[in-house]
């Protein structure tokens, strides 16, 4: 191989004209069609998995730390909103929690409900993808 035919290695569109001169491209290119690739057309790779990300388990770690958080409000049997005023200094903080608190006392039943409804919801859609292994 010469420069000439080095060039149009690179570039076949640029060097055109050397196919027409050089007997040895012609016959090693001829059967080799010179097109764009459209990589949008092309497979992902196993790395490259474009709907895949990791919220669900950062998300599942959240909803476990308040879980067990829940949990031992309940085993020291204080509500939640009464152990977060007592992680407060001032006491305008403290009655607005209470306040708070207050109103929300009576829908405990419902926001309860509500809640384990959403995360019985998330479960069975996280466990409804398509698992992710070696073999996928």
């Amino acid at each position: 191989m010469n420069d000439a035919c080095q060039r149009y290695a690179e570039d076949p569109e640029k060097n055109a004209a050397h196919l027409r001169e050089c007997e040895t491209c012609r016959s090693l290119y001829a059967g080799v069609e010179t097109r764009p690739v459209n990589v949008g057309t092309l497979p992902l790779a196993a790395w490259e998995g474009a709907r895949y990300r990791s919220w669900p388990l950062v998300l599942g770690g959240a909803l476990a730390v308040l879980a067990i958080a829940l949990a031992l409000c309940a085993a020291a049997g204080i509500s939640p909103i009464a152990a977060l005023a007592v992680g407060f200094r001032s006491d305008s903080a403290r009655a607005w929690i209470a306040l708070i608190d207050q109103k929300l006392r009576p829908l405990g039943p419902l926001v309860f409900a509500t809640l384990f409804i959403i995360v019985n919801t998330i479960l069975v859609l996280l466990l409804r993808r398509a698992p992710r292994g070696i073999d996928a």
